[in-house]
């Protein structure tokens, strides 16, 4: 009972204070969005459970250009690009058009951060920005896929939840019973 608590805090295993005590100070959060409905819905409930006070890195992370061109087959697995300046042009284009979107997710949060883009798959993407800037805690969405979508395609949020470096905050979907 409250003999084993008091002997676990005097141990230093539980801190007295709120049941979130690692987040009361300042923290570095980093919000994991894919751009839909369902992951901002997410990251508003995630900074309203920590709270307003913290350190937020937006992160969203783009597949790599292609543009498709004639020496491209369909069983192609490594296609040409005919022009590494269009291929330039077209991965600038989209490195803009994420920022100005996580900007407007961080404005309709009600939050300030900065904005991250990142060519590569989300999963081992989020986790390696993690460990790079020292994240104290992932905010990530579960978006509530069906069974056989997560068996052909994976779940994000499974893979930052066993390979992230820090604690990761999941929230499942509102719309699910």
């Amino acid at each position: 009972g409250s003999s084993r608590l008091r002997s676990w805090r005097r141990r230093g295993y539980v801190q007295p204070g709120p049941a979130c005590a690692s987040m009361a100070a300042m923290a570095t959060v980093l919000l994991a969005t894919d751009g839909s409905d369902r992951a901002l819905a997410a990251l508003q409930r995630g900074v309203e459970i920590l709270g307003r006070e913290h350190t937020f890195l937006l992160l969203t992370s783009v597949p790599p250009s292609f543009i498709p061109s004639a020496t491209v087959g369909p069983m192609d697995s490594h296609p040409l690009v005919l022009d590494p300046a269009v291929e330039e042009e077209v991965a600038r284009a989209q490195h803009d058009e994420a920022v100005a979107d996580l900007s407007s997710v961080a404005s309709t949060i009600g939050i300030e951060g900065e904005a991250l883009v990142e060519v590569g798959e989300p999963g081992p993407t989020i986790c390696s920005v993690a460990e790079r800037r020292g994240v104290d805690v992932i905010i990530i969405g579960s978006h509530g896929h069906g069974w056989l979508q997560r068996v052909l395609i994976g779940s994000v949020s499974k893979h930052v939840l066993h390979h992230a470096p820090c604690p990761v905050l999941v929230i499942r979907d509102q719309d699910r019973p």
